[in-house]
């Protein structure tokens, strides 16, 4: 990876040989007539966030000038930077532009330049241009020629990103005539292949590829775009694909990811009941970090908190657990209470190897007229596209199809009132979970016990999953007060078809471990997370 960061500098070398000035030198003229130009050198010039987005012009960076439009506290990928335009727009022809960059996420991500607008009976939306912009490094978004829909009205045009919620800014947004070609930023953009950042893969870009193969380290983003077979280093077949490309031996890169040896995980088959170290609830010396998180929600405006682990990398792709609190305790208690503490003990089973380093979330049901039993409305509208659009999961977007297809990465448990919301997470929201941790309490579903494992079966059903696509590891003490109603509700469970009782997930998929002795406190039921969660995570759902 070294060597792959290190390449644009010298591709940029090459690049300054060729063409000269610098690739933000803009070449627009004074002659040029704009019927709009926002430089954002003396505030904001009009734009407002949309959405929950909050803008202000910055001096943080820029594309040209002083200052740039910088947009912020974004909660969906919707929300985003825009400003208004009048109705004269309507049915003509124009130029856009704009400059647009950001600076944390992923090594790229889609940006989008959308025109919103009304037709007369509904509002509209169409993207006047789009691209893969790498991080770090201004790119344009323009059209020479787009048409404003005739007969619109409550026109108005903003930058926005496909996936994610990652701050962003803008700069030097210029309107003009159709067919003016409005200078902007020069590269920017992830095209594989294009090291001579012009926008197309030709003859310029195989002579920066050799350059760069004996180039010395120097690092830049810009250099993703040379590794074209994806292996994580620039090297001699990236050099070899491109010339057979350019020479039209081949229409598409193949890639050459790295594939990771997978060493089947040891279950024990009848898991037993075992304390995390006493000093596990102590701070180490390797902390992951807690954030808070505000968000909105079907239930009005709401607050969870997110553990990333030590070394968070968002380049990185991480499994997800959201775990949630009992009745009468709220999203702080995971990480803020005595008998709790959790991310500590988080953080001595990763540095010691007991498990891969996750994401946590601690959310909440209540507010707002919720309740344990229906959060899993929240969890699929709200929680799970604003957490994995801005921390980096298995999810390749928040597109629901996305968060289905990553469900053996994503995990849902909690403790009382949390379990109940675990087991109607499952009947529920069984499409986009694949691991469940219900920890002293019981399903409310059905009138007794045979009931609420006939709910939870035909919910089984109902998904068209098989029994190697969800598992479930349950736990309670003996002595807990969830425990009369727990346990006939999963002799119930162990007697169908859909459930296979054991904690080897290689062999089955549901299970229920007895803590002897154990009450309904929390300073037992995180000993239970230690035990369970080991154990998610290593199946494919296959």
């Amino acid at each position: 990876m070294k060597k792959l960061l290190s390449l644009a500098a010298a591709a940029m070398t090459v690049t300054a040989a060729m063409v000269g000035p610098s690739s933000t030198t803009l070449a627009d003229t004074d002659s040029t007539s704009y019927l709009l130009s926002c430089s954002f050198e003396s505030g904001e010039d009009g734009w407002t966030g949309r959405g929950g987005a909050s803008v202000e012009a910055s001096s943080k960076t820029s594309f040209d000038g002083s200052n740039a439009l910088y947009c912020t506290n974004r909660s969906d990928s919707w929300n985003g930077a825009a400003i208004s335009l009048d109705d004269s727009y309507a049915g003509e022809t124009f130029s856009f532009s704009t400059n647009v960059k950001y600076e944390s996420g992923k090594d790229t991500a889609l940006y989008h330049f959308t025109m919103q607008y009304n037709d007369g009976s509904e509002t509209k939306y169409e993207k006047i241009a789009s691209a893969n912009i790498i991080k770090g490094e201004w790119a344009q978004l323009a059209n020479p020629s787009f048409t404003v829909p005739a007969n619109s009205s409550e026109i108005s045009i903003y930058v926005e990103t496909a996936t994610g919620t990652s701050d962003f800014y803008v700069d030097d947004v210029k309107v003009a005539a159709e067919g003016t070609v409005i200078e902007g930023a020069k590269g920017g953009k992830y095209i594989p292949g294009d090291i001579f950042p012009d926008g197309v893969v030709d003859t310029f870009d195989l002579i920066c590829a050799r350059k760069l193969i004996v180039a010395s380290d120097q690092p830049s983003p810009q250099s993703i775009n040379a590794d074209v077979d994806k292996s994580k280093e620039f090297a001699v077949n990236d050099l070899v694909l491109l010339d057979e490309f350019i020479s039209g031996k081949i229409t598409e890169f193949p890639e050459n990811i790295p594939v990771e040896e997978v060493t089947p995980f040891d279950y024990e088959a009848n898991k037993q009941f075992k304390e995390a170290p006493g000093d596990y609830f102590s701070q180490c010396q390797q902390q992951g970090k807690v954030t808070q998180e505000n968000y909105s929600s079907i239930r009005g405006n709401k607050t969870l908190y997110v553990y990333t682990p030590y070394n968070y990398d968002p380049e990185k792709k991480y499994n997800i657990f959201y775990l949630m609190h009992g009745g009468g305790e709220n999203e702080k208690t995971l990480f803020f209470q005595d008998d709790t503490m959790i991310q500590n003990m988080l953080d001595h089973m990763i540095m010691n190897g007991e498990l891969e380093p996750l994401i946590v979330v601690t959310p909440t049901f209540n507010g707002q007229g919720g309740e344990a039993a229906n959060f899993y409305e929240e969890l699929r509208a709200n929680v799970i596209p604003f957490v994995e659009g801005k921390y980096s999961t298995y999810a390749e977007s928040t597109s629901e199809e996305d968060i289905r297809a990553s469900r053996m990465h994503r995990a849902y448990g909690g403790f009382s009132m949390g379990s109940v919301s675990t087991w109607q997470v499952f009947k529920n929201d069984i499409d986009l979970v694949g691991y469940f941790m219900p920890l002293s309490g019981d399903h409310w579903g059905g009138n007794d016990a045979y009931g609420k494992a006939k709910d939870l079966a035909d919910a089984v059903d109902r998904s068209g999953f098989t029994d190697r696509q969800y598992f479930i590891f349950a736990a309670t003490g003996s002595d807990d007060i969830a425990y009369p109603n727990v346990n006939p509700q999963v002799d119930e469970m162990k007697k169908m078809s859909q459930f296979k009782f054991t904690s080897d997930f290689s062999e089955g998929n549901f299970y229920f471990m007895v803590a002897p002795g154990k009450t309904h406190w929390w300073g037992y039921v995180r000993h239970y997370v230690y035990d369970a969660l080991p154990y998610f995570f290593h199946e494919t759902g296959e």
